[in-house]
């Protein structure tokens, strides 16, 4: 049985040991069908905490909708910006990069094997955990700073959207529904909290006037 990922372990080591290092998109062209999994994960590292991170929410969450549309629609492999496609590593930073990559997944692989495996190959899959991330990563790119689990609930739906794909386990596809029905629901549960403290504070406004008038009326009686 493949293990998760391997085939990016395999580019990733196969990136240490070369004579010449090369440039971070070649690494992810022969990645195969893990690459773009290992992305996701890689850039949903920093959404994995209760707090809030604020704008870099929001330019992470429209970074990760992009490569969820790359994935949906069907491309080789993620796109990157030439400068960071074309920059280089060194063998050590490569070493590094692979035995990251090597603890996180060995993880996941406790968590994920092969099951339902009609929802995850070929383009199904790809269309499946591709639309998954674009609606996750827009939920992630709304600009609510400041709210705790905002950034890590549609993250954890990403990840598992990511691991389906590359463990070939369509039952982490509905664990990502299931991320993301929490965070719909957290979402309305904030916007109705707002809205209601938005409606008190309307309210005190306009009570404001007859407030003051019973303060003024009070002081008049005491100094009679």
């Amino acid at each position: 049985m493949q293990r998760v990922g391997e085939d990016i372990l395999a580019a990733l080591d196969a990136a240490a040991n070369a004579p010449v290092p090369p440039r971070i998109g070649e690494v992810l062209g022969a990645g195969g069908a893990s690459a773009f999994g290992f992305t996701l994960v890689v850039l949903c590292l920093p959404f994995l905490q209760p707090i809030s991170l604020g704008p870099l929410g929001t330019i992470g969450g429209l970074a990760l909708a992009g490569i969820g549309w790359q994935l949906a629609r069907g491309d080789a492999r993620p796109w990157l910006p030439e400068s960071l496609s074309q920059a280089q590593l060194d063998a050590n930073q490569w070493r590094q990069l692979a035995a990251a990559a090597r603890k996180v997944l060995g993880w996941a692989s406790k968590l994920v094997r092969p099951r339902l495996g009609h929802w995850t190959e070929g383009r199904r899959g790809h269309r499946i955990a591709g639309s998954l991330v674009v609606v996750a990563a827009l939920l992630l790119a709304i600009p609510v700073g400041g709210i705790p689990l905002n950034n890590l609930l549609p993250a954890l739906a990403i990840i598992c959207a990511a691991l389906a794909l590359m463990a070939d386990d369509g039952l982490m596809f509905l664990f990502a529904l299931f991320w993301l029905a929490v965070t719909v629901g957290y979402f309305i549960f904030l916007y109705e909290v707002f809205v209601a403290m938005a409606m008190k504070a309307w309210a005190l406004f306009h009570l404001w006037p007859t407030a003051w008038g019973l303060v003024e009326v009070g002081w008049r009686a005491l100094g009679a």
